[in-house]
C-alpha cells in the first residue's frame, strides 16, 4: 500500500486521487517532458527533481492498482457467492471463456464419432442379418399412388400375404415408389421414380394407370403375347396394351405389357391402398420364372367368362 501512496505523491497528487485527475496530471507532465527535450542541458538542470522515467513508473503502478481494484470488485460480485469455492468457480469460468468453442468442437467430434461407430455397427448387423435370410424368390415394386396401410409400415404384412398365397416361396420382397395421381405434384416424384427404374431391378411392377402409361413406352416391361400360359386372358379386358412410337409420334407397334389384377385374389388382404393393380414383368427381371408364376396364379383367380 505504501508503494501506491508513493506513486500518487510522485505525480504530485493526494493518495487515491480520482482516476480522471491521475490521467490529467500525467498528460500535463508528459507535455512538460516533451518541452524539456527541446531545452538545453543548463535549462533542464533548473528542475533537477523532474524525472519522467519515475513519473511513468508511478503512473503504471497506479493503473495496475486501479485495474486490480476493479478486477477484485468484479470477481467479488461474480464469485463471492461461492465463498470457499470462489477460486474453483473463477478457474472454471476462465476456462469456459477461453475454451468454450474448443469444448463445443470437441463435443461435436465425440458425438460424430459415436454416431459413426453406431452406424457402422448397425450396418454390419444388418449385413449379417440379411446374409442369414434365405434368397429372395420374387421382388415386387409398387409404382404409383400407393401407400402401406399396415401398422408396422415395414411391408411385413404385405410379404406375409404373398407367402401365404405361395407357400413354396421362402422369401419375398416388396417396396413402394410413391407417385401421386395429381399431375401438378408429380414432377419431383417422377424424377425419383425414373432413377429407381434405372438403378433397381425388381421382378414385377405393380402400377396404376398413370404409371403404366409412363413406363410401358420405355420398354421396361416384357411383351406378354407369346406367353402361352396367359393365353386365356390376353383377349380379355384385363390385358393392358401400350403403343411404341417413333420420333414423330407415329405408332410403330403395340404390345400387351401387363394384366389388370385389380379383380383377382391379389386384392384380397393386401394392406396397400390403391386404385388399380396392373402387373407387368420387368424385362431384365432377376427371377423371371417365379415372376411369371406369380402372375399366372393371380390371373387364374380373375372372373373370366
Amino acid at each position: 500500500m505504501e508503494d501506491i501512496k508513493m506513486a500518487y505523491e510522485q505525480l504530485g497528487l493526494e493518495p487515491f486521487a480520482d482516476k480522471e485527475l491521475v490521467e490529467k496530471r500525467y498528460s500535463t507532465l508528459l507535455r512538460k517532458d516533451r518541452s524539456r527535450s527541446k531545452q538545453t542541458a543548463e535549462e533542464q538542470s533548473n528542475d533537477p527533481d523532474f524525472d519522467f522515467h519515475k513519473i511513468t513508473e508511478a503512473y503504471r503502478t497506479i493503473l495496475d492498482y486501479e485495474t486490480k481494484k476493479y478486477t477484485d470488485a468484479f470477481e467479488e460480485q461474480e464469485y463471492g457467492k461461492y465463498k470457499k469455492m470462489a477460486g474453483q468457480a473463477k478457474k472454471f469460468d476462465h476456462f469456459w471463456r477461453y475454451y468454450k468453442i474448443h469444448t463445443y468442437v470437441a463435443i461435436g467430434l465425440v458425438i460424430a464419432l459415436i454416431y459413426g461407430v453406431v452406424a457402422f455397427i448397425d450396418k454390419q448387423e444388418e449385413k449379417r442379418y440379411l446374409a442369414s435370410l434365405p434368397p429372395i424368390d420374387v421382388h415386387m415394386s409398387f409404382l404409383g399412388n400407393y401407400f402401406d396401410t399396415s401398422e408396422d409400415e415395414s411391408f411385413e404384412t404385405t410379404n406375409a400375404k404373398f407367402l401365404a398365397d405361395f407357400p413354396e416361396f421362402q422369401r419375398v420382397k416388396t417396396d413402394i415408389i410413391y407417385v401421386p395421381e395429381d399431375q401438378s405434384m408429380q414432377h419431383a416424384y417422377i424424377q425419383k421414380a425414373f432413377v429407381m427404374l434405372l438403378t433397381e431391378s425388381p421382378d414385377l411392377y405393380i402400377v396404376d394407370d398413370a404409371m403404366f402409361n409412363y413406363i410401358a413406352p420405355q420398354e421396361i416391361l416384357i411383351p406378354l403375347e407369346e406367353v402361352t400360359s396367359l393365353s386365356n386372358v390376353l383377349d380379355s379386358k384385363y390385358a393392358i396394351t401400350a403403343a411404341l412410337t417413333d420420333d414423330k409420334n407415329v405408332i410403330i407397334e403395340e404390345h400387351i405389357y401387363a394384366i389388370d389384377l385389380t379383380d383377382s385374389s391379389l386384392n384380397k388382404d393386401l394392406p396397400i391402398a390403391h386404385s388399380k393393380l396392373i402387373v407387368g414383368i420387368r424385362a431384365n427381371a432377376p427371377h423371371p420364372e417365379k415372376a411369371l408364376e406369380l402372375l399366372e396364379h393371380y390371373v387364374q383367380t380373375l372372373p373370366l367368362p
